[in-house]
């Protein structure tokens, strides 16, 4: 039997995908066991190869001559990685093969190749606003740094980016990368094009242009964007993530990834270097994936991961693999999204953020309402580019720290397995990294800000929460001095329009938020 990560699991019956259903590279499910609960589930993976690491001191002939004889090839070196793609004879089945492998002396482990495919849930109701940026308060965090003036990229590795779309092709930077998992061959795809609309739509929440009088705004305005293509064209629909999508990609052909990216971290073409993952697979982290995540995280690299879509009481993977920090999803009313994953060590290295109805790019240079923990990460990657651009010092455990020591706690008291730390709070996550406190007035009180607020010229006035009354099922209205209602909001901004859509008069006005556990009133004044 092969060695398995943390969580083992024992592989047992072999079954081969029918063509109509498998993607372009050949895929057979394995059946797993669960040795703790005796639990059945299944594995996608890829038919006719595995991943191999040889034991110490095996030199390359003695590897080859002890695969030879098996029919076994070498089909390519992982050297960073310490690693190896392994090809089988024909007709041998994924199971057979690793039982062979794991038995030779000079084999370590063996691992079969998994398939990813892109984390989106499907069929959630559209709500075509951002109402994320207003509940994470990042127009608040803007008032300290939009990320325009530094160097930081956040690097996707996903289905590729749609480069022509105007609110990203002035946000890729040096050469897109795509890695074929069909073929094994890596090539540059510049400018960046998409297999289907998931890395456009995940590209747009971390770093869509912004402040440019159209469309949306990403969490970063500055960041810049390097697409890594790990998913074929011909593998691929429109919209790759629905149920029944052909669409996914290789372990393997991830780490192709994560290795191409690290000589690029901390370099005066890319800066500092986030990758955003919003892939996944319902395994535990394996070895091979272990050490391209431990490099590239050894090398200051910062990695965020989907924590998964699936309603499972443990989270996805890369999203579990040590070093890299996981994101669950949350709602428009603060609440843990119907899908998000939860897991014990959510409260170790997890987070959350708005992953339910995200308004952002799409391809073909259109926009459209985005779900799942797909965009919950690179929401977060977003709030890290902003604060990796205001304190370039920091190492990526700093960024991670002011992040989680900033997110408004939700759930049980503390860090907990569905929340993580909590939900992000971009403003807060800033002025921990400028000032070192995360207090303010509107800690302790209601407060709007910009006070007074010209909507011409600052186009939104954002509310806070007071942290006494911080809980789920935020509601904000705003009325005049004379109790008159103004506008019932969405979420935690105002354009300083009524509910017929018309601009309100100058004056003071009283604004109440409430929440699951109690409300706050506050006033500010408005200047036309």
């Amino acid at each position: 039997m092969f060695r398995m990560p943390a969580k083992p699991v024992f592989f047992a019956l072999l079954v081969m995908l029918p063509a109509s259903s498998a993607f372009a590279v050949k895929v057979e499910r394995l059946a797993r066991v669960s040795p703790s609960s005796g639990k059945t589930s299944s594995l996608e993976v890829a038919a006719g190869s595995a991943l191999v690491r040889f034991k110490a001191g095996v030199s390359t002939s003695a590897a080859l001559g002890s695969l030879g004889p098996a029919g076994f090839k070498v089909a390519s070196t992982m050297e960073r990685f310490n690693w190896s793609v392994v090809r089988f004879p024909d007709g041998m089945g994924v199971a057979s093969a690793l039982s062979l492998l794991s038995a030779l002396p000079s084999v370590e482990w063996a691992e079969p190749n998994r398939v990813f495919r892109a984390k989106r849930a499907p069929s959630d109701p559209y709500i075509g606003s951002q109402y994320a940026l207003s509940l994470v308060q990042a127009f608040g965090a803007w008032e300290y740094e939009t990320g325009v003036s530094s160097r930081v990229t956040v690097a996707l590795i996903d289905t590729g980016i749609d480069g022509t779309h105007p609110e990203i092709s002035s946000k890729t930077v040096g050469t897109s990368r795509y890695f074929n998992p069909n073929s094994g061959l890596i090539s540059d795809n510049q400018p960046p094009t998409a297999a289907c609309n998931h890395a456009t739509r995940v590209a747009g929440v971390a770093a869509a242009a912004s402040d440019n009088g159209v469309g949306v705004a990403g969490m970063s305005w500055g960041a810049k964007l390097l697409s890594l293509k790990v998913f074929s064209d011909s593998d691929c629909l429109d919209d790759c993530s629905n149920e029944g999508s052909v669409c996914g990609t290789l372990e393997s052909t991830i780490t192709d990834a994560v290795d191409d990216v690290i000589n690029k971290h901390n370099t005066a073409a890319y800066g500092k270097i986030i990758i955003n993952m919003s892939i996944g697979d319902t395994a535990s982290c394996s070895p091979g994936l272990q050490a391209s995540v431990t490099a590239a995280t050894a090398a200051g690299i910062l990695m965020f991961a989907a924590a998964g879509n699936e309603g499972l009481g443990y989270m996805d993977s890369p999203a579990n693999c040590a070093g890299v920090y996981a994101v669950g999803a949350t709602d428009a009313r603060d609440a843990l999204a119907s899908f998000s994953n939860s897991d014990p060590d959510m409260a170790v290295k997890g987070l959350t953020a708005p992953g339910v109805g995200l308004y952002t790019t799409d391809i073909g240079s259109s926009y459209a309402s985005a779900t799942g923990t797909s965009f919950s990460s690179p929401l977060t990657a977003g709030l890290a580019a902003l604060i990796w651009s205001a304190k370039p010092d920091y190492t990526r455990t700093d960024v991670f720290n002011r992040i989680k020591d900033s997110a408004d706690d939700l759930g049980a008291p503390g860090p907990d397995g569905d929340f993580g730390w909590g939900r992000i709070n971009a403003m807060k996550a800033l002025r921990l990294a400028m000032t070192g406190t995360t207090q303010f007035a509107g800690t302790k009180k209601a407060v709007a800000y910009p006070n007074p607020f010209r909507p011409k010229t600052q186009r939104l006035v954002t509310f806070t929460v007071p942290e006494d009354i911080l809980a789920g099922g935020v509601q904000v209205k705003v009325y005049t001095a004379e109790g008159e209602l103004v506008k019932k909001l969405d979420g935690l901004a105002w354009d300083g329009k009524n509910e017929a859509g018309a601009a309100v008069a100058s004056g003071v006005y009283i604004f109440r938020v409430k929440t699951d556990k109690d409300a706050a009133v506050g006033k500010f004044a408005l200047i036309k």
